[in-house]
């Protein structure tokens, strides 16, 4: 639940609020300023960042108040876990509004990438049942890595040792689309 919810709030907020001010001119005047890309998108993803981790506590305790599914591993290592994962979806969004000329072209490209996410990435049937190919593709995708990582925790009662694979591909994913966007918005 977290991850899909993560994945739709990133993936819709990211990627639309930076074409919107494209379309509304006001991107040029924010380039204008004395800070580096790479400090601009960090401005723009801490605060989504925050909504996100209200997000995560809304998937963990409205689960485990109506259902009693309550995680069995380390909620601090679903938190910490958490964190690359929103950046490395804010990290694409925010790529994604680097192609987008509009919002439209925008909200097009976003559900195109939401919607694969979630079918390769494990969420829908487990990764393994999958075909090779797709299974590469799926391994491609931020929420592949989250789930792995939040069922690690949620099912088997993992802790922070049991996520640290995961965490680095996330961490790794969110630098290669800092590092695109950076070199589109040149």
């Amino acid at each position: 639940l977290a991850g899909m919810l993560l994945t739709n709030f990133c993936l819709s907020l990211g990627s639309l609020g930076l074409t919107a001010e494209r379309e509304e001119g006001t991107w040029e005047q924010t380039l204008a300023l004395p800070v580096t890309v790479v400090e601009l998108v960090l401005g723009k993803v801490a605060p989504a960042v925050v909504i996100c981790y209200a997000l995560l506590g809304l998937s963990i305790v409205g689960p485990g108040l109506a259902f009693g599914l309550w995680p069995r591993g380390s909620v601090l290592a679903l938190a910490v876990l958490t964190l690359p994962y929103v950046l490395a979806s804010l990290g694409l969004a925010v790529f994604i509004s680097t192609i987008a000329r509009t919002v439209a072209q925008g909200v097009f490209i976003t559900v195109f990438a939401i919607m694969p996410s979630f079918v390769l990435s494990g969420v829908m049937m487990p990764y393994q049942l999958m075909p090779t190919v797709p299974r590469w593709i799926g391994a491609l995708s931020p929420l592949r890595w989250y789930q792995i990582g939040s069922r690690r925790i949620y099912s088997r009662g993992g802790g922070l040792a049991d996520v640290w694979v995961p965490m680095v591909v996330l961490s790794a994913m969110f630098l290669f689309f800092l590092w695109l966007t950076s070199r589109r918005t040149r």
